[in-house]
């Protein structure tokens, strides 16, 4: 194969347009953990459509409200984010991400976790030089309601501990992340 200077430039443009998808996937994530809604508006474009299915079916606005009010019900959220798989077609792209999530819900005075083992299903598009999310749905694959029966977390003082909002330690350090 001959390496040519439009073969390396068209190679270039799409490293950098997997590793601006990647960010935004990640960002998404970040935000819901966070509560961080500007963070969360910011990996979409404002015409982009998401559905949720049942939980929410719409436009970008309605969902911002929606996911906000959903995870701030929870104590903690914590989502990991891996095997994202993208595919870039000129200034469009489809990417599937999976995606662990593990929620803690009051009950009371229980405690129980949420576990979700997910995808992301994403159509992004370019526009200018910034990629963004135009739609989104997620794929439930499982899902596990357990227990919660200690309180080690609770009673450990031993390191710092996140904190939903923009008060967490990590913005002392991620300021700018999109």
């Amino acid at each position: 194969m001959t390496v040519t200077l439009e073969s390396l430039a068209a190679e270039l443009r799409t490293l950098q347009a997997s590793e601006q998808i990647r960010q935004r996937v990640y960002g998404f994530s970040r935000a819901l953990d966070r509560l961080d809604r500007g963070l969360l508006a910011a990996q979409f474009w404002p015409d982009a459509e998401v559905d949720y299915g049942q939980f929410y079916r719409g436009p970008i606005a309605g969902f911002l409200n929606v996911a906000m009010q959903f995870q701030g019900g929870m104590r903690d959220t914590h989502h990991l984010v891996g095997n994202i798989a993208i595919e870039v077609n000129g200034d469009s792209a489809n990417a599937e991400s999976y995606v662990h999530a593990c929620h803690v819900i009051s009950q009371g005075s229980e405690l129980v976790q949420l576990q979700v083992g997910a995808r992301y299903l994403d159509k992004l598009t370019c526009r200018g030089t910034e990629w963004r999310i135009c739609f989104r749905t997620e794929v439930m694959d499982w899902g596990r309601w357990l227990p919660i029966p200690d309180r080690w977390f609770e009673n450990s003082q031993d390191m710092p501990k996140g904190i939903r909002g923009l008060d967490d330690l990590s913005y002392r350090y991620l300021r700018t992340v999109p």
